[in-house]
C-alpha cells in the first residue's frame, strides 16, 4: 500500500469517515462533497482507491488540495471494499468510524446528530435510517412502520433474525453505522473475504463481543441504486463466502451461546437457497431446462422465490407513493440529492 498523504500527527477529530472506492469517478465528487458539508466539521475523510482505472484519484487529488482534512490510500491491486476499509482504518484517528460508501450521500447534519446521541445514550454502535433512491427523485426507506418510530437497541438474535436471505422485516445489515474508535481495537476488522455482507459480519462480531447498538431511524444517509451498485450485487463466489463466514461464526460460539446456534443455521439455509435461486436464475436466462427442474425439486423455496421480480416491483410502487424526493438540487458544481426530512419526521414521531 501507498499513501499519498500522511495523516497529520494533530487532537483526533471527533469523527473519521472512512471510504472505499474503485472505479466510482461518477458519483465520487458528490460523495465527497457530502462529507465536506457536514455541520459537524471536526473531522477527517480518508478514502481509500482499491485500484481504480478511471478518473477516482484526480476527482479525489482536486477535493484534497480544497480540503485539508481529506487524505488518499492507494491500493496498488484492487483488494475489494473490505480490505480498502481496514487499510483506511488503520489511519483513522477519530473518536468515531464512519463508513460510507463512495456513491452515497449524508444529510449535513447526520454524523453531528448520530455522534450527540450515541454518546447521550453511552452507545458504542449508532445507526440512522436509510434511504435508497435511484437518480430519479424515487427513493424508498429501510426502516418502516413501527421500525421508523422511536429508536432501538439491537441485541443479536433480532440481528441474525431480521439478516435472513429473503426473509421478513428490515435487514439491518444494510445500515451504514458509526462507531467508537475503542470497538476496533485490538484487531477487529473487516472480514476481506467477503465481497458483500461485510458490514453485517463485523457489527455481528461486535454484537457477540458485548458492544451496544442501537439505531436511530431518522433517515439521514442516502443509498445510490445504479447498475453498477454492489450492495445488492448477489453472485456464487460471495455468497460462497458469506456461507463460510457464517459457519465460521457457528463454530466459534456453539458452545458459548447454544440459543443462536438455530438462527445460525437458519441463516445458513437462507444462503443455500440463495445460492440456488441465483443458479436458478442462471439456468432460466439459459434455457438450461433441466438444470431449471432439477433445482426447483432440490430446493422449492428458490423456485418459490422466482415471485419475488413482481412483488419487489409492487413494494417499489407503494414506496415511491409513501416516500418521495422533493428535489436534486445544484449547489456549486455538484449535485446533492436532497430529502424531505420534515415528512420522514413527522413518520418517525
Amino acid at each position: 500500500m501507498t499513501s499519498t498523504s500522511a495523516v497529520p500527527a494533530k487532537a483526533a477529530p471527533t469523527a473519521s469517515v472512512i471510504m472505499a472506492n474503485h472505479n466510482g469517478a461518477a458519483y465520487l465528487a458528490d460523495a465527497v462533497a457530502s462529507v465536506r458539508e457536514q455541520s459537524l466539521s471536526d473531522l477527517e475523510l480518508i478514502i481509500c482507491d482499491d485500484a481504480s482505472t478511471d478518473e477516482s484519484v484526480s476527482v479525489i487529488s482536486a477535493a484534497r488540495a480544497a480540503d485539508p482534512r481529506i487524505h488518499l490510500v492507494r491500493g496498488e491491486q484492487k483488494s475489494g471494499p473490505a480490505a480498502a476499509r481496514n487499510k483506511a482504518l488503520s489511519l483513522a484517528k477519530g473518536d468515531w468510524i464512519a463508513v460510507m460508501d463512495s456513491d452515497d450521500l449524508m444529510h449535513r447534519d447526520r454524523l453531528e446528530t448520530l455522534v450527540a446521541q450515541a454518546e447521550r445514550d453511552v452507545a458504542d454502535i449508532a445507526a440512522d435510517g436509510l434511504v435508497e433512491f435511484d437518480g430519479h427523485a424515487h427513493c424508498a426507506r429501510l426502516l418502516n412502520g413501527n421500525w421508523g418510530r422511536e429508536p432501538f437497541w439491537v441485541n443479536i438474535r433480532d440481528y441474525l433474525r431480521l439478516n435472513m436471505f429473503y426473509g421478513m422485516g428490515p435487514a439491518l445489515g444494510y445500515l451504514k453505522p458509526l462507531f467508537r474508535r475503542s470497538c476496533f481495537e485490538p484487531s477487529i476488522r473487516y472480514d476481506e473475504s467477503l465481497r458483500i455482507g461485510e458490514d453485517f459480519d463485523l457489527a455481528l462480531r461486535l454484537l457477540h463481543m458485548g458492544k451496544k447498538y442501537r439505531v436511530y431511524p431518522r433517515p439521514l444517509y442516502y443509498y445510490r441504486k445504479h447498475a453498477t451498485s454492489t450492495s445488492h450485487r448477489l453472485n456464487e463466489d460471495a455468497l460462497i463466502a458469506l456461507k463460510a463466514a457464517n459457519l465460521q461464526f457457528l463454530e466459534r460460539i456453539r458452545d458459548e451461546h447454544p440459543a443462536l446456534i438455530q438462527l445460525l443455521q437458519e441463516r445458513d439455509r437462507s444462503i443455500e437457497t440463495a445460492l440456488s435461486y441465483e443458479k436458478l436464475l442462471f439456468a432460466l436466462k439459459n434455457r438450461e431446462w433441466r438444470t431449471v427442474l432439477d433445482i426447483a425439486i432440490r430446493n422449492p423455496a428458490a423456485a418459490a422465490l422466482l415471485r419475488l421480480p413482481i412483488g419487489v416491483r409492487i413494494r417499489r410502487l407503494l414506496d415511491i407513493g409513501q416516500t418521495r424526493a422533493t428535489a436534486t438540487r445544484e449547489r456549486g458544481s455538484h449535485q446533492v440529492f436532497d430529502t424531505d426530512l420534515r415528512k420522514f419526521d413527522r413518520e418517525a414521531r
